[in-house]
């Protein structure tokens, strides 16, 4: 079962290559065959409209906005509530290998990583829980973890401030993983970072495992565009992606109770 949802995640993305492939394949062949040529050039031109709009900031503004957490990042030590700790939730890393070395590519990962460091400055070095397992299953294992401590150090978190939970695949496991670290280590509320989209479902998640998380979301993207720009972008796509996925990952994760 994990495979079939592992494939499905990776290629039923709105971002992902064989999606992008499958979708204009479509309307080609069906332009190919004369008694559906009419209805091939319907579906090409949704698809192509249906692209433009959500790659653009105007439309990826409006599909996020029903999924989107309204929480903001915390502004000050009272905003954290007491929190002792900050928790990263992995959102993803792609790592480039050859000849035994390696470098990840945290992506959108990355503004996580920048809101965990500006917490921890904030709260004045708590600990740092960094959440991410092989979700690339290579050889040898390249865990998100580490790509996202890595980052952390050379923003100036010490090392001995950071800690690792590597095994996990999905923000279920994260709840379950996460719950057991933290207990182990006595640390009840705590700051949570991860994507506006994201933060929702994990908040759900992670307090249906008995943990107390201050919600502080990462930025949705590097620089903000004016939002009535139409003006196609990478991270206007980025944005749309993890809205219609996290979506549909809300429902499926209250279809098996995990929420």
């Amino acid at each position: 079962m994990s495979w079939i949802l592992d494939f499905l995640k990776a290629t039923s993305r709105l971002s992902s290559l064989p999606f992008i492939v499958v979708m204009f394949g479509i309307g080609i062949a069906l332009m190919h065959v004369r008694r559906t040529a009419r209805a091939g050039r319907l579906w090409l031109t949704c698809v192509w409209l249906g692209f433009a709009a959500l790659t653009t900031p105007m439309g990826s503004e409006l599909i996020a906005w029903p999924i989107a957490t309204r929480d903001q990042p915390i502004q000050s030590r009272d905003a954290a509530r007491g929190a002792t700790a900050v928790v990263m939730l992995g959102g993803g890393t792609v790592s480039y290998v050859a000849s035994g070395i390696g470098v990840d590519d945290l992506g959108a990962s990355a503004l996580r990583i920048v809101e965990t460091v500006r917490v921890y400055r904030l709260l004045d070095n708590p600990i740092v829980v960094v959440s991410g397992g092989d979700t690339q299953h290579l050889t040898p294992p390249r865990t998100e973890a580490s790509a996202y401590r890595d980052a952390a150090i050379r923003l100036g978190v010490p090392a001995s401030r950071i800690v690792l939970e590597d095994r996990s695949q999905t923000t279920r496991e994260e709840a379950l993983a996460l719950k057991a670290l933290l207990d182990q280590r006595r640390i009840g509320r705590f700051v949570l970072v991860t994507s506006p989209t994201h933060m929702p479902r994990a908040m759900l998640a992670l307090r249906a495992a008995g943990l107390d998380p201050v919600p502080s979301p990462s930025p949705a993207r590097t620089t903000a565009p004016p939002r009535w720009s139409l003006l196609p972008d990478r991270e206007s796509l980025g944005l749309s992606d993890a809205a219609i996925y996290d979506a549909c990952a809300l429902a499926y994760y209250w279809s098996r109770g995990w929420l």
